[in-house]
């Protein structure tokens, strides 16, 4: 008889079994079944293994935020440190007063780090170094968090500007640090040189007299090749806080004669010029974790750590778990976190993609979403402190299916694709539209660590439902 009959079948036998009906009737339903086409479903429960795996050049460093400073972990004894490149945008057909400013040079020049968020210390004092890039980031290379910065500055010349700092600004009254209007920022002055060099450049002429510079100004693109090419800012001493920087910005003040009382240009007029980082311009984070190793090798649990550092590896029991059955109705596998008692950074984070190991970097490069096939999202779940992914069945039989496909014994399968069964536990951050349908998956590089059960000292149960056709 063919399967798809017994499947007819199997539907009569459970509409049956929701039935009232008598001791005479009770077995009816299996009786019309041929034992042959009878399907057995049964609860199994196999268990996958789970390690700390170090993110190492994983991570894209091109996000909107940057962060700058570091810390070290006293539980853990871990070191953190960020530092960031960024690029300014010029408006379309930006322009400086036609007439010129006094002097052709500018009053003063700043560069100004927006931050929403700090991590650690509001008092600690740190103290940051700007460089300016001697090469531009490329817009359609990928960067990632390992990056090195010295590819893009001379590390040899002398800082533009050094900043002792603090996450709270005491030079401010109180009265302004506590209104709504107050913008938490670092604020930096640069060499008037840079300044000027805007300006020369903006009144450049050819040889013929015609002004040129505008030129330079007309995008972003010829302003960051022409005349800046951008920052680099990194933390230079202390230790304890981390700013979340979602803007910087680069004022150039100026000052021109303007038209007063007595119709003579005999009044100062101050101005200000300025160019933003952002979503429009690149900018990359450059993050540095030390001392990780004794994380990765514990063996009572295994490690998420970020911006970047640690995520947790799982080695799914596919053979265990496909072998001998027809169909996987689910697979369902919870992750439960450790509350932690002390440090500034042991929030949970809110999202956690599961995705195939072998796929890790292509999803993030081509900004791919989950396909509950080989990508998996779980949110977390605060009354069980867990993240559960409800079904990963698709997951189990696609990676079964490429070994059996493949022709190869296991060992030879294995040899040639060590990570075929292995998926890795990334901290994301996700974007909905209006309708809450997901559009955007990127890292969540916020400061975290957080420790899952498992590790070698504990497997980790997967619940499987399967089904079985009764072949003799």
């Amino acid at each position: 008889m063919k399967r798809p009959f017994s499947c007819f079948l199997l539907a009569i036998v459970t509409i049956l079994a929701f039935t009232q009906c008598d001791d005479t009737t009770g077995t009816i339903g299996n009786s019309i079944v041929p034992e042959n086409d009878r399907i057995t479903a049964r609860t199994d429960t196999f268990y996958a293994k789970s390690y700390t795996i170090l993110a190492n050049d994983s991570i894209l460093a091109n996000t909107s935020d940057v962060y700058l400073g570091q810390y070290t972990d006293g539980e853990s004894g871990t070191s953190f440190a960020s530092s960031f490149i960024t690029q300014f945008g010029c408006t379309e057909d930006f322009i400086f007063p036609e007439e010129g400013v006094i002097g052709d040079s500018a009053s003063y020049t700043k560069l100004r780090l927006y931050f929403d968020e700090y991590y650690g210390d509001s008092l600690n004092t740190m103290a940051c170094e700007v460089y300016e890039l001697s090469n531009t980031l490329q817009e359609g290379t990928p960067y990632y968090t390992n990056l090195d910065p010295e590819e893009f500055y001379d590390s040899e010349r002398e800082p533009l500007a050094v900043k002792i700092f603090n996450a709270i600004d005491f030079q401010q009254h109180d009265t302004i640090l506590s209104s709504d209007e107050y913008t938490k920022n670092i604020e930096i002055t640069l060499p008037n040189s840079i300044g000027n060099r805007f300006i020369s450049k903006f009144y450049e002429k050819d040889s013929e007299g015609n002004n040129i510079g505008k030129e330079y100004f007309a995008n972003s693109e010829a302003f960051i090749n022409e005349i800046f090419k951008g920052v680099y800012v990194k933390c230079s001493h202390g230790d304890g806080t981390v700013l979340r920087i979602y803007r910087t910005r680069l004022d150039i003040g100026f000052k021109r004669y303007i038209e007063g009382n007595s119709g003579e240009k005999d009044s100062i007029q101050s101005l200000m010029a300025t160019f933003y980082s952002g979503k429009e311009v690149l900018q990359a984070n450059k993050f540095d974790n030390k001392d990780l190793l004794p994380l990765v090798n514990q063996k009572e649990h295994t490690y998420i750590k970020t911006p970047a550092g640690l995520y947790t590896e799982v080695q799914l029991p596919v053979i265990e778990a496909v072998t001998g059955c027809d169909d996987i109705n689910s697979a369902h596998i919870s992750f439960t976190r450790y509350n932690e008692e002390n440090g500034f950074a042991t929030k949970a984070h809110n999202d956690l993609l599961m995705i195939r190991k072998s796929e890790l970097y292509k999803f993030f490069l081509k900004n791919k979403l989950y396909d509950n096939k080989t990508s998996f999202l779980a949110t977390f779940e605060s009354s069980t402190n867990e993240y559960t992914y409800s079904n990963i069945s698709k997951l189990l039989k696609h990676c079964y299916d490429e070994f059996i496909n493949s022709g190869l014994e296991l060992d030879e399968w294995e040899a040639k694709y060590p990570d075929w069964d292995k998926v890795v536990l990334v901290p994301v951050t996700v974007t909905l539209d209006s309708n809450g349908s997901v559009v955007k998956i990127i890292h969540d590089i916020s400061i975290s660590s957080m420790r899952l059960r498992g590790g070698t000292e504990y497997q980790i149960p997967i619940q499987i439902v399967t089904s079985k056709f009764n072949d003799q």
